[in-house]
């Protein structure tokens, strides 16, 4: 009976503080496979179980030990949820990150024709509202297809 339960010895109850880290560690492998917070929770009361382990053989106080840190880790996790999974506000790629943004007329744009620099690129541009002069800032309204069509940026908005 002894070499098939080596941890119950005798009259005495015994349990090794590398079993409970080897606990955690499956707790560990299964949080990993899964990401749900709640094996993390039980490889916190594993390792706490652990330390206690270390500090006392009693092995009554590993077990409350265990229970305790693994409620209180249990607790923490809708808290831990919210900040893991937090969304980030989406951010606008492509041809809608361009609209608003500032550009500067190089040559003279009309509604039909004209250039403008927007982001360090040349882009074919034309105009809402009249004729606008080489040099000044204009606001993106939308894209067409691949012509930019702008209005003159007033001096409010300019930053």
């Amino acid at each position: 009976m002894y070499l098939v339960l080596p941890y119950y010895g005798g009259d005495k109850q015994k349990m090794h503080a590398w079993t409970w880290f080897a606990i955690a560690g499956v707790f560990v492998v299964l949080e990993i496979l899964n990401f749900s917070l709640v094996f993390a929770s039980f490889a916190m009361g594993a390792v706490f179980a652990a330390l206690a382990r270390l500090i006392t053989p009693n092995v009554p106080a590993q077990w409350v030990l265990f229970a305790l840190a693994t409620v209180l880790s249990l607790r923490l996790k809708p808290i831990l949820t919210r900040y893991i999974f937090r969304k980030t506000p989406p951010s606008d790629t492509g041809i809608r990150a361009l609209i608003g943004q500032k550009a500067v007329a190089t040559s003279q744009i009309s509604d039909s024709s004209g250039t403008i620099t927007l982001k360090n690129e040349t882009w074919t541009a034309r105009s809402e509202g009249g004729t606008i002069e080489i040099g000044q800032n204009v606001t993106v309204t939308r894209i067409d297809g691949a012509v930019a069509v702008v209005i003159l940026r007033s001096e409010s908005q300019v930053n």
